[in-house]
């Protein structure tokens, strides 16, 4: 996968040892403090949100922007297309450093700019300042925090998705699935040992199994308030059967295989904005032919047959609701939810 090394590129590779995948933690992972959203209210796009459309942390963050309504805020950068010394900035082509008269082709150049010693990876989503011209955090989780304390404007429905009686139950669900389920599917697709295979792919489909019972009853994974926790699952199985299935070896059952799960899925990408940041002809070319040890001719698989518009039928068991910054919850529309309403 490559990554810096007291700032320069090197094809050094830590995700892997003994054969098991193991993911390294962001270097840029604290928490972003109130500062942080009182910048992106009164100074529009001193922030630039750097994303991939095939990576699923990317996603996270890409939807908060959308619901949120931050599109005018935080502009959004895509950095995507065929990896050579990482992320290309802008499929390839030269891209100005927000802030700055600099123009890089690689993402990693972004972060030697940040921090000319930084060592790790130059992993995305990235949070730029370019005012003070550094990466403020390539962290998902804690993009999607301070994405999610941003004040609505006026005339809109001021929501969380973190609501403060939820907050540690939110917290252990968010940790076990992603222990169970999102970095799962990794340590099962990179695994080069048998028995670092048999052990994630057994927790996937435990976790997925144990989501289709929860989800039989319940709305979303809180009942019928809509929480950060179904956000941060979604990228994971909107991806399940295009590229975790196939090329990642998640054999056993495809999403389309657990009804309740499927038709949750297709609640979630109902809601407005939401379809808008799926692209899946971006993300299996960019598991495939990123992947030169699985897929050395960087063939891209043919999509598997999958209607994400059809009826859900979630309705029945609850209205949406959102969680509101004041305590109360209020029924929404998903199709109409988000961006500048609400």
């Amino acid at each position: 996968m490559g990554m810096l090394v007291e700032g320069r590129w090197t094809e050094q590779d830590t995700t892997v040892e003994a054969g098991a995948f193991v993911r390294r933690l962001s270097v840029h992972r604290k928490a972003l403090g109130a500062e942080v959203v009182d910048a992106i209210v009164s100074d529009p796009g001193r922030f630039h949100l750097i994303a991939s459309l095939s990576c699923p942390w990317s996603h996270r963050t890409t939807i908060l922007r959308t619901l949120k309504g931050l599109a005018d805020a935080v502009p959004l950068q895509i950095a995507g297309g065929r990896r050579v010394e990482g992320y290309p900035a802008n499929g390839g082509r030269p891209w100005r450093v927000p802030g700055t008269e600099m123009r890089i082709i690689h993402l990693h150049e972004l972060y030697r700019l940040s921090d000319p010693g930084y060592s790790g990876r130059a992993s995305v989503p990235v949070l730029w300042d370019r005012r003070d011209r550094r990466v403020v955090s390539n962290e998902s989780a804690a993009i999607m925090r301070v994405f999610d304390a941003v004040p609505r404007p006026r005339r809109s429905l001021d929501f969380t998705l973190v609501p403060e009686p939820l907050r540690g139950e939110i917290d252990a669900l968010n940790a076990t699935l992603h222990e169970g389920l999102s970095d799962a599917v990794y340590r099962a697709g990179l695994a080069q040992r048998q028995d670092a295979y048999d052990s994630a792919v057994a927790q996937v489909f435990a976790t997925l199994d144990a989501l289709e019972r929860r989800l039989v009853e319940n709305r979303y994974l809180f009942g019928a308030i809509i929480t950060e926790t179904d956000w941060r699952l979604f990228p994971t199985l909107v991806r399940f059967d295009a590229v975790y299935h196939s090329h990642f070896r998640c054999t056993r059952r495809r999403l389309v295989d657990y009804p309740t799960l499927w038709a949750y899925a297709r609640d979630l990408y109902a809601w407005r904005g939401i379809a808008e940041t799926v692209d899946l002809a971006a993300i299996r070319a960019g598991y495939y032919q990123n992947d030169g040890v699985h897929n050395p001719f960087g063939i891209v698989a043919a999509a598997p047959d999958a209607d994400w518009m059809a009826p859900h039928g979630r309705d029945a068991l609850a209205p949406a609701q959102v969680a509101l910054c004041g305590g109360e919850t209020r029924t929404v529309d998903p199709r109409r939810f988000g961006g500048r309403g609400g």
